[in-house]
């Protein structure tokens, strides 16, 4: 699997609270982008933290998780380990310093060892899958507004003009007992996976960020442009994408 990724600070915000992970160490290759929330810098302190706990955690526990992978076991415990981990640390910083009060951060990450990928996710950054030039949604959003489409409550159509669009159910980071969606993904060779903060969802639908991957000669030309469109409709928020392919 090969990953590019752009994080921009886009045209309104002051500074970037957004990070993106790419860590290719064959054959374990992991993606994530992290939406860190709070004030000051306590978003990207937040979203730089959980990148990093998740890195240290790979690094210390690789053979134990190459040998599970090896054996076609599930990795699940290693990830909720993994993610606990983050959270609590987040949560333990956001204590001890007044300034870090109520900081989180979203995470969409994907962790891919031999032909076992996993999904894990918390927010409203999303992952998409792109196969055969149609664009998927893998992730659920964890927000006010999605849950009041679910409930019957909220018309989908709706929810882009909705005053607490930007509210979000869960986060990493914000409650000692933090719920993530983890579960595995089969890919095929050729398949593209996509994960993006809400900088871009927001601004670009899925079907024009097919069009983009579809017409474009390698996957740094594909993010550079769904940066580019984004901002060009305002980039009202910071805007991260990452675009990994599997050969």
């Amino acid at each position: 699997m090969l990953a590019a990724g752009i994080s921009d600070q886009g045209r309104v915000r002051p500074n970037n609270e957004d990070r993106f992970l790419i860590l290719d160490e064959s054959p374990l290759m992991l993606i994530a982008v992290a939406d860190g929330m709070g004030g000051h810098a306590a978003g990207e302190v937040a979203s730089s933290m959980a990148l990093e706990v998740i890195k240290s955690y790979l690094d210390s526990h690789r053979r134990e998780i190459l040998q599970t992978a090896r054996q076609g076991k599930t990795l699940l415990p290693y990830l909720q380990e993994m993610l606990a981990l983050a959270n609590d640390q987040i949560l333990q910083s956001s204590g001890e310093n007044s300034e870090y009060n109520g900081m989180g951060t979203t995470l969409t990450m994907v962790l891919h060892i031999f032909d076992m990928s996993w999904l894990a996710h918390i927010g409203d950054s999303r992952a998409y899958l792109y196969r055969e030039q149609s664009m998927q949604q893998l992730t659920e959003d964890h927000t006010l507004v999605s849950q009041l489409i679910k409930n019957g409550q909220l018309r989908a159509e709706e929810a882009s003009d909705h005053p607490q669009r930007n509210i979000l159910t869960r986060a990493l980071g914000t409650d000692k007992d933090a719920w993530f969606d983890i579960f595995p993904l089969a890919l095929q060779k050729g398949d593209c996976l996509l994960l993006c903060t809400d900088g871009l969802h927001s601004l670009v639908g899925a079907e024009e960020m097919a069009g983009i991957i579809a017409e474009s000669s390698s996957r740094e030309e594909a993010v550079a442009k769904m940066v580019n469109l984004a901002n060009a409709r305002g980039g009202t928020d910071n805007i991260t994408v990452i675009l990994a392919e599997k050969l």
